[in-house]
């Protein structure tokens, strides 16, 4: 049984319940933007958990909202977006924490950012200030969240660089941004997300624009660093390639739902959903013996302002029936651990066999 008390942290009390096995557990939570005239609702009702130590990835098309669910979650939202219902409850320590009750710029949340929450951006020259030396960019979150010495924090942040596979790492640490390469800028950028010990990283597409090469060795690296320390990972990701290599659970987005969640051997291998089935259709393969043409997804994407009734995907869904577009779809379970959003899944969850590529109506 679950027990419930109240903490006060200065600025407001905060809820808090005894954890299970949890590190993070997102229920309903929406999310709105104001731009101009128009609210745009970029997350639906997104329900995900994340079992302690697993390695999750959040994937989808570009706009998909994967990116403003890792800025909800670390409380980073634009100041035109705002989380306007759910919750999001963070597990340290045996107790819940409840993200989104925390001020933004709060000490709680703060202190929460960077000590128990890292974050990895894509952007690294971006994320970087080019006029400080990166040895002491990522000493300074150990200045702000441990009670050490900046001698004691450099020594740290050396031996860091030296398992992350920065060479060098004395001279390193008095380098700039602007001498590093791409891919060991975002090593560094994963120092800066780690080196306080952080029990939840959040990898925001950090292998954008790296060659094929040196994206395997990031992704070797944050895998390594969940194995050997057991701390759990979130990718948002838009390279189906990479899922399969790494992640424990995967969690497909379309227009700010969750329409596939489940074990990564269950969606990527049999996938329920009609969207997921197309995002793995359009992904390349080297084995000649499975070579097959590769398929897109027809159609555009609705605009986030608009309010769909039904389900967003039925514009571009070959499997779409007119009770797609009447009622709000709910997730259903198709095996234990996989859930699928699709009113089409029969009463052992597959999806009915098309003619002829044409729509089933």
């Amino acid at each position: 049984m679950e027990k419930d008390v109240n903490w006060s942290f200065g600025e407001k009390k905060v809820s808090l319940s005894t954890a299970k096995d949890l590190i993070l557990d997102l229920k309903s939570v929406n999310v709105k933007f104001k731009v101009e005239d128009d609210t745009l609702h970029i997350l639906r009702d997104v329900s995900l958990s994340l079992p302690r130590g697993s390695f999750l990835c959040v994937v989808g098309e570009s706009g998909c909202g994967k990116s403003v669910t890792a800025q909800a979650i670390v409380q980073l939202l634009p100041d035109n977006g705002e989380i306007s219902s759910g919750e999001i409850q963070f597990s340290e320590n045996g107790q819940v924490v409840e993200l989104n009750k925390l001020e933004k710029f709060g000490k709680q949340m703060r202190d929460i950012r960077g000590a128990k929450i890292g974050m990895i951006f894509q952007d690294t020259l971006s994320s970087l200030n080019p006029a400080h030396k990166v040895g002491r960019q990522v000493a300074e979150s150990l200045l702000q969240h441990l009670p050490i010495s900046k001698d004691e924090a450099r020594t740290r942040v050396i031996e860091l660089f030296r398992k992350l596979g920065i060479p060098d790492p004395e001279r390193r640490y008095e380098a700039y941004p602007h001498e590093f390469s791409g891919g060991m800028r975002q090593r560094v950028m994963i120092a800066i997300a780690t080196v306080c010990e952080p029990d939840l990283v959040i990898a925001d597409e950090p292998t954008t624009a790296l060659d094929v090469t040196i994206q395997a060795q990031i992704m070797t690296l944050l895998k390594d660093l969940q194995k050997s320390a057991g701390k759990s990972f979130i990718l948002i990701t838009h390279n189906m390639a990479l899922v399969s290599e790494v992640a424990d659970h995967v969690a497909v987005m379309y227009l700010g739902r969750v329409v596939e969640y489940g074990a990564v051997d269950q969606v990527l291998r049999d996938p329920r959903h009609p969207y997921t089935k197309a995002l793995m259709a359009s992904v390349p393969t080297l084995d000649a013996d499975k070579a097959v043409e590769l398929q897109t997804v027809d159609g555009q994407t609705p605009s986030p302002a608009e309010v769909t009734i039904g389900c967003e995907f039925a514009g571009r869904c070959p499997y779409v029936i007119a009770a797609c577009k009447e009622r709000t779809i709910e997730m259903t379970q198709v095996n234990p651990g996989h859930d699928v959003r699709c009113i089409r899944l029969d009463a052992n969850g597959k999806l009915p066999v098309l003619t002829g590529g044409a729509k089933d109506e």
